[in-house]
């Protein structure tokens, strides 16, 4: 009678059209097959926790590019067919039309999950495919984007030589004019900060201090001015100006005083190391007269 393994050799023979085969023992589980040349090819099964299933080829020849799928599984039988190999290579892929319609090609998920590209075990980039008001947004170094594009940490535009631009079109469909913010040539870097808060009133500026912090101010902000009490009955009267007063300087100034009176008033001196201007009205003030005094810096 013949042995188990007798039966397999001869049945394995006769599948290959009579070629010669080698099967070793079930201890190894490995059946290696062989032409007239003496090299084999073999075909092994795990040492251990083998749970038995049977493997159904396909009953026709496959194309060229083709691979075997397991297009049914039932119990512990799978059937293989071949189908048109989708997958993206690592050197490319050709595709026929880009686009996620029937017949198209497209990188991502075709379900409700995120998309994420990471390097070295770690998630960089996150496109979200949930269904939500977030769906579609881009987040770098963020799992939850809160807009379109989500970048946390520095962002550059880089340049080749010409300064590049960060561009904010019209809001119109189809405009094409937009503004742009770029840099100038430098000689070191600049950070500006925006203010903490909206301004206060309108018509005012955004200014800066010299570590570049930005806030909001009256446009007469940075011109000295001031109202000044006279000695009543005086003609002269001196204003403490401060160190804002330069050679440069030009001194404008006024009276307020009570309807029906004219009085002429001029800047008689100026006292840049002591930062005084001297004042001459035409008549002597009275203590409820007040001189509205500005100092403009060229």
């Amino acid at each position: 009678m013949l042995t188990a393994m007798r039966i397999v050799t001869l049945i394995c023979m006769i599948v290959v059209g009579g070629l010669p085969l080698l099967a070793q023992s079930q201890t190894t589980g490995t059946l290696k097959l062989r032409n007239t040349q003496p090299e084999t090819i073999s075909l092994s099964i795990p040492t251990t926790g083998v749970t038995g299933y049977t493997v159904l080829l396909p009953p026709v020849l496959g194309a060229a590019g083709q691979t075997l799928t397991a297009s049914n599984v039932n119990g512990t039988t799978v059937q293989l067919d071949w189908a048109d190999a989708s997958f993206w290579q690592l050197e490319g892929t050709a595709i026929t039309t880009g686009g996620t319609q029937a017949g198209q090609q497209y990188l991502g998920t075709n379900n409700a999950q995120d998309l994420v590209l990471a390097t070295n075990g770690t998630e960089i980039v996150r496109l979200i495919g949930v269904a939500g008001p977030s769906a579609g947004y881009v987040g770098f170094g963020t799992q939850t984007p809160q807009s379109l594009v989500d970048v946390h940490g520095n962002a550059s535009l880089t340049n080749s030589g010409a300064a590049s631009e960060l561009r904010f079109f019209e809001p119109s469909a189809g405009g094409t004019d937009y503004t742009a913010l770029r840099a100038g040539a430098q000689t070191g870097s600049v950070t500006y900060t925006l203010p903490p808060s909206a301004p206060a009133a309108s018509g005012m500026v955004l200014t800066s201090d010299v570590s570049g912090a930005m806030s909001w101010q009256s446009p007469l902000f940075a011109i000295p001015n001031g109202l000044y009490t006279p000695t009543a009955g005086a003609y002269n009267h001196t204003i403490t100006v401060g160190a804002s007063l330069t050679a440069n300087s030009v001194p404008i100034v006024t009276v307020i005083n009570g309807a029906g009176t004219t009085i002429g008033v001029s800047v008689t001196g100026r006292d840049v190391a002591g930062g005084t201007i001297t004042v001459e009205t035409s008549v002597g003030l009275e203590a409820t007269d007040r001189i509205a005094w500005a100092v403009l810096n060229p």
